[in-house]
């Protein structure tokens, strides 16, 4: 437990500290799917850096079939709501590969309709989780926004059914720059 807890100050302090880390919701999840009939609810409070403000999501994920999970969330910033949902799935399942791989493509309202594409990588060192990958975020404005982040993360898996997550995400192109944020929080599974 006190490496665990050393490994999470690290990280903190590294994400804090370094002025390239960026979010919206980003991915707050590693490449492994749920199983069929497994449920999560998350919790996240997400820092936008460069709007200097908070939003808080509340996440719920669902198990639709072995490899296939459906994502809804719902956000809370100032005046506006965050709405979205998608679908991931695993693309590598049957791979003996120590990486996980998963893609994701869903909908998102944030004042206006966007669409979210990603690819999402991660690898276990028990009880954590690392992962990273690419996120595209169109958000179709007056004028279409193109937003490319690169998500980076863990979550520590604990022995009661709770992971807990930090993730930043690094803008690729100018576009991103409003999803500036560095996020965190838990996720509950439910049996």
């Amino acid at each position: 437990m006190k490496r665990i807890i050393q490994l999470t100050t690290i990280i903190c302090f590294t994400l804090v500290t370094a002025v390239t880390v960026h979010a919206q919701d980003g991915f707050f999840s590693n490449a492994k799917t749920l199983a069929k009939g497994t449920g999560a609810i998350g919790l996240q409070p997400v820092f936008l850096t460069n709007q200097n403000d908070m939003m808080f999501i509340v996440r719920g994920a669902y198990g639709i079939q072995n490899g296939l999970t459906g994502h809804l969330k719902l956000g809370v910033f100032d005046n506006e709501t965050y709405f979205g949902g998608h679908l991931e799935t695993d693309i590598n399942r049957n791979s003996d590969s120590d990486v996980d791989v998963a893609v994701l493509a869903g909908v998102y309202s944030y004042g206006d309709l966007g669409l979210k594409l990603g690819l999402n990588l991660s690898t276990d060192f028990e009880p954590v989780s690392i992962y990273s990958g690419v996120n595209y975020q169109p958000l179709f404005a007056n004028e279409t926004i193109h937003s490319v982040l690169i998500p980076i993360g863990f979550d520590i898996h604990l022995e009661n059914g709770i992971d807990l997550m930090l993730e930043g995400n690094i803008p690729v192109n100018d576009d991103a720059s409003y999803l500036e944020s560095i996020t965190f929080g838990t996720r509950i599974y439910l049996n």
